[in-house]
């Protein structure tokens, strides 16, 4: 036995593991899935900013924002990609415009398309605004034009030439009576469009790259725009001339106008006009226009994909929502910006999942960012963690669940702590890797210890200190520095996977030199190798319960080794593709493994036997993990989609013993029909079990009686119409049978004699059952016309024989 080799367990435990062996699992059902809602362009909340509007490819999404589930997910008939939406003030009005330039006005809350027509535009429409009143609609397209519609008499108003390339900003002016429509195209200029004069009332140049966003005050007198430029301007609208311009040090993709009123913990503490600006440093900013300095600022976070990509105000809600470059959407209290809610719209690619929590009520996912999002499965709120500074690549949680730690391209691991109230925060950080750091394992018995392997093809080992371990969630002193305790070279290429034994005394290690090792704890030492895969391996994991290591491969193998002499146990083939993970289900009896194909396959170890493949994912399944309570899997994919599986099997077989208890009733009942010669209501309890055979037995009772003909007339004729239409069907496989042809036969008598064919063309699938029955009915009868020319010809040859007379019995003496 390999020296801290787990135990086998006692009696008990073996006896636990017999035990588990007459409950293997058996399928698996989505619970619950985690999709992209948002892949980037306009958001906006309604007026109460209880809903959220976002564009996910083909789809218009709704989203609660008090739950974040969405509520409604519309999408145009024409099933191409939404360029374009706005919402009316009055939150009545819904329009929508496709890359098939068709423009669709709806009921939002019914989900119900009530106009559709031709955007007119000869290419897609970029942008589009309504007017205060809700009754105007402008459309700025890539072609160049600017078109006003009427969404209440259903017509086009206006059509503006004279921008150069794509018109991708419109806004009316505040003031519906000044009837004043303002647009910005690739030329960095702003037009004013008068749509009485039908014509262009002025150019605004002050910008010098492209326009972002156009903004008005309450009493419409004042405009802000901003730019790409890195200045906001600030314009009279009464002289239509720039009073100020104020440079922002950043490229700006949305800036807001804020309420003209005291804000201390915005730096608003005086009256005068002061403006939001959303931008590439990724922080929202607050400035004074008439001194044109910065009086707030948010902590400005490093790293790729925090820049801030628009930015909207919902004044009579008091909400802000901003939208970061990784899709992530975050709605903020407008008087102090402190967060209120978080939403993950869109997680590209996810490259581990992991349950927290004692009770597995929230789920951590690393996805193709340096943030982790923790999900609530009850609530669907969501949290997103800063710290990592590059793509965070593996996942792994303590024993408890409440400690988990992460792993990244930036060199680093981080240990995190959820608290009671479902808040997390990050309580350590270490570094130490000369390259990314690409597996992370804890400590399986106690919170001692973490084990990392990276791409320098070393693994280390980190001890937790005591006092991460007895503090709380917050550390006034920011997080805890680890220090690797030691350092060992491993393997010759990268290391995928690492894993700790149950016990604490053993670490397995998963390479791309396609093999495995195993290393006692804590010093590391090489107690052996396990040699046998064709290729890389992406994934180690113990049993639970034996002496067991499993191994996934890119050679679409998994195998399972001995630690005792590294012998290869079983090799388990079915993946036709790379097994990126594995994991022991069922104490130890199962496995559930994962493929680059998207599927999962679900194993019985003792048979080598794939019980169930499950087809959810549509691309590389990288996480897997299953729940302490093992009723439970989670997965998450490159197809952005992050999957809660629920054991089903319990449910099953309590539904197929139901359903067994069910049919033995429903015979009873038919057996005791038939023996009270109640032939209809046989029939309809035969046809309603969908057996063929039992109805078959009904039609033969029913013939088997002396008055046959008109019994089996009276009763086929007094079923309905449903019924007769499964009695045809079965008649459809009854006839393929000489045996039984007789009882189809006369079924279809029955049928053809009293059922007009107008009648009979309209039952469901009846052309397929005339199919089906003409060529055996063909061959039925000339069968049947042999027999007859048979037996006529043998009676010919019996009235034509002319036997010789008997002889004669000798009379008794």
């Amino acid at each position: 036995m390999a020296p801290g080799s787990p135990s086998r367990g006692g009696t008990g435990d073996m006896a636990e593991v017999a035990a588990g062996v007459g409950r293997f699992k058996s399928n698996y059902a989505v619970e619950r899935k985690i999709e992209p809602f948002y892949k980037g362009g306009k958001v906006q909340l309604d007026q109460t900013g209880q809903h959220l509007f976002c564009v996910c490819g083909t789809r218009l999404n709704i989203l609660d924002v008090a739950s974040g589930a969405v509520l409604r997910s519309l999408e145009q008939e024409d099933q191409e990609d939404i360029t374009a939406f706005d919402l009316s003030p009055d939150d009545k009005v819904l329009v929508t415009a496709s890359r098939a330039l068709l423009l669709a006005q709806w009921a939002w809350q019914e989900g119900s398309v009530t106009r559709l027509w031709k955007a007119i535009h000869t290419a897609p429409v970029a942008t589009m605004a309504f007017d205060p009143t809700s009754t105007l609609l402008a459309t700025g397209g890539c072609d160049g034009a600017v078109r006003v519609w009427d969404v209440v008499r259903c017509y086009g108003t206006h059509h503006f030439r004279g921008s150069p390339g794509v018109v991708h900003l419109v806004a009316f002016h505040p003031d519906p009576a000044r009837l004043l429509l303002f647009s910005s195209a690739a030329d960095t200029s702003i037009r004013v469009w008068s749509l009485q004069e039908r014509s262009c009332l002025a150019v605004l140049t002050a910008h010098y790259s492209a326009v972002t966003s156009l903004t008005f005050s309450a009493d419409g007198h004042t405009m802000l725009s901003s730019g790409r430029d890195k200045i906001c301007v600030i314009w009279d609208l009464q002289s239509l001339q720039a009073t100020r311009t104020v440079p922002v040090f950043e490229s700006v993709e949305a800036a807001v106008l804020l309420p003209e009123e005291p804000a201390p913990e915005l730096g608003v503490k005086s009256a005068g006009l002061h403006f939001l600006t959303a931008g590439d440093q990724g922080a929202l900013r607050v400035w004074e226009a008439a001194s044109g300095r910065c009086v707030h600022a948010q902590q400005r976070l490093r790293g790729p994909g925090r820049e801030l990509t628009h930015c909207t105000l919902a004044h009579a809600a008091g909400l802000l929502l901003s939208v970061t470059a990784d899709h992530n959407l975050l709605l903020y209290d407008a008087r102090s910006l402190q967060l209120r809610k978080q939403f993950a719209g869109y997680s590209e690619e996810v490259l581990d999942v992991r349950f927290l929590g004692p009770e597995d009520s929230h789920v951590v996912v690393a996805s193709n960012s340096p943030c982790l999002k923790v999900f609530d499965l009850q609530t669907s709120a969501c949290q997103i963690l800063h710290g990592h500074t590059d793509i965070v690549l593996a996942l792994d949680v303590f024993r408890k669940g409440r400690l988990f730690a992460s792993c990244a391209k930036d060199q680093s691991i981080r240990v995190w702590r959820m608290n009671k109230a479902g808040e997390v925060a990050c309580v350590a950080q270490g570094s130490g890797h000369t390259h990314s750091v690409g597996t992370i394992c804890c400590s399986r018995l106690k919170e001692t210890f973490l084990v990392t392997g990276s791409q320098d093809c070393t693994v280390k080992l980190w001890p937790l200190p005591e006092a991460l371990l007895s503090k709380g969630t917050g550390h006034e002193g920011g997080p805890v520095l680890l220090q690797a305790q030691a350092t060992q070279r491993c393997h010759d290429k990268d290391i995928n996977s690492v894993a700790v034994a149950p016990n604490d005394k053993l670490l397995a290690t998963g390479s791309q030199d396609r093999t495995a090792k195993l290393w006692a704890l804590p010093r590391c030492q090489l107690l052996g190798t396990f040699s046998g895969h064709r290729r890389g391996l992406w994934c180690v994991q113990f049993s639970p319960m034996d002496q067991v290591l499993a191994t996934a491969s890119a050679d679409g193998t998994i195998k399972l080794w001995a630690l005792q002499d590294f012998s290869c146990l079983k090799t388990f083939e079915g993946h036709d593709t790379s097994v990126l993970k594995v994991a022991f289900v069922s104490r130890g009896t199962q496995l559930l493994s994962s493929g680059s194909d998207g599927l999962l396959k679900l194993w019985t170890i003792k048979n080598n036997e794939c019980v169930r493949t499950l087809d959810a994912h549509e691309d590389k399944v990288w996480g897997l993990h299953c729940s302490r309570l093992d009723d439970r899997a989670l997965t998450g994919a490159s197809d952005s989609r992050v999957i809660l599986w629920k054991d089903v099997t319990e449910a099953e077989q309590a539904e197929e013993q139901a359903k067994r208890e069910e049919q033995v009733v429903k015979q009873q009942e038919l057996d005791n029909l038939l023996h009270e010669k109640r032939y209809l209501r046989a029939l309809g309890l035969a046809i309603s079990l969908d057996r063929p055979h039992t109805v078959l037995t009904v039609i033969q009772a029913i013939r088997r009686d002396p008055e046959s003909c008109e019994k089996l007339e009276t009763t086929v004729l007094q079923l309905r119409r449903d019924q007769k239409e499964a009695l045809l069907r079965f008649c459809v496989t009854w006839n393929t049978n000489s045996r039984h042809c007789h009882e189809a036969q006369a079924v279809l008598g029955v049928l053809l004699r009293h059922e007009a064919p107008d009648e009979l063309l309209t039952y469901d699938g009846v052309r397929a059952s005339l199919e089906g029955l003409l060529p055996y009915t063909e061959r039925h009868f000339q069968r049947l016309s042999r027999m007859l020319q048979a037996a006529t010809f043998l009676d010919f040859l019996w009235h034509n024989m002319k036997l010789p007379a008997l002889p004669t019995a000798p009379a008794a003496l």
